[in-house]
């Protein structure tokens, strides 16, 4: 009997060896032309689990599974996609990518000095319980509502209901997509950051674009609060709604669609 689990200690032992010789881990900074580090980067496959975000200095470690041998991306919404192929990456356990910043043509739009922000998207603070982000391991989830306005407005602000952070520090992460079909693109320029703490518990959370964002009638949209940075261990809470909304688990994973997300408004002005 004793050989027995002799034999099966050493099956286990064995396969949890292999398993994490078959992983590849590799740590990396991600930096600008100018050699400048890149904060925040997304980074890993289309439509897969695996991924990461850099950290506030551009570094970042990824472990990789054996089976995955497609390119990995680095996406951030002030510079251009970069893709290190499978036969770059598997070879070496460092890395540094750089990213070229985009050339953005800035939008020219006139607002009349009477034409106050109208909310545009959840109208309603109806509180029907929390939904959260709790631990590490949940801070690269997005979540937001889904929606669309008859006509144009300029993106304003976006509120967020906070009810408790427990984290000693978060950096949130707003971003705005449109949607066309099964296609979520970021028109965002320039990053929406926003470092909450527990002395923001209970309060709503404004932010506004650095970029004039245009809305365009008809047309759908999402917009998602991501934890990117966390300190200590914890978890952050928001006031929840009934709205069809996107989430998903991981910096690239799958959209998943849902009935309930934050309590997240969004503001803008006619244009």
């Amino acid at each position: 009997m004793k050989q027995i689990h002799y034999l099966t200690l050493a099956l286990v032992v064995l396969l949890i060896s292999s398993s994490a010789m078959a992983q590849t881990t590799i740590k990396g900074h991600v930096v600008d032309e100018q050699g400048k580090s890149v904060e925040y980067v997304t980074i890993g496959f289309e439509n897969d689990r695996v991924g990461v975000i850099s950290d506030a200095q551009g570094y970042f470690e990824i472990t990789i599974p054996a089976d995955r041998k497609d390119s990995l991306s680095f996406s951030h919404v002030s510079y251009l996609p970069a893709m290190v192929p499978y036969t770059v990456y598997s070879k070496k356990s460092e890395l540094t990518v750089t990213m070229h910043s985009k050339v953005v043509e800035l939008n020219e739009v006139v607002v009349g000095k009477k034409n106050r922000p109208r909310t545009l998207s959840g109208k309603s603070w109806v509180n029907v319980g929390v939904v959260a982000f709790i631990g590490n391991d949940n801070k690269y989830s997005e979540w937001g509502p889904v929606f669309k306005n008859r006509k144009d407005y300029l993106l304003s602000d976006i509120i967020l209901s906070l009810k408790e952070c427990t984290f000693e520090q978060c950096t949130l992460s707003f971003n705005v997509y449109e949607i066309h079909g099964n296609q979520f693109v970021n028109i965002l320029n320039k990053p929406i950051y926003q470092i909450v703490s527990p002395a923001d518990n209970d309060k709503q959370i404004a932010v506004s674009p650095s970029e004039n964002i245009i809305l365009k009638g008809k047309q759908q949209y999402c917009i998602s609060v991501s934890p990117v940075n966390t300190k200590g261990k914890g978890a952050i809470y928001f006031s929840a709604t009934f709205r069809s909304s996107f989430v998903r688990n991981s910096v690239k994973g799958k959209l998943r669609k849902m009935p309930i997300c934050p309590a997240i408004v969004v503001k803008g002005c006619e244009i």
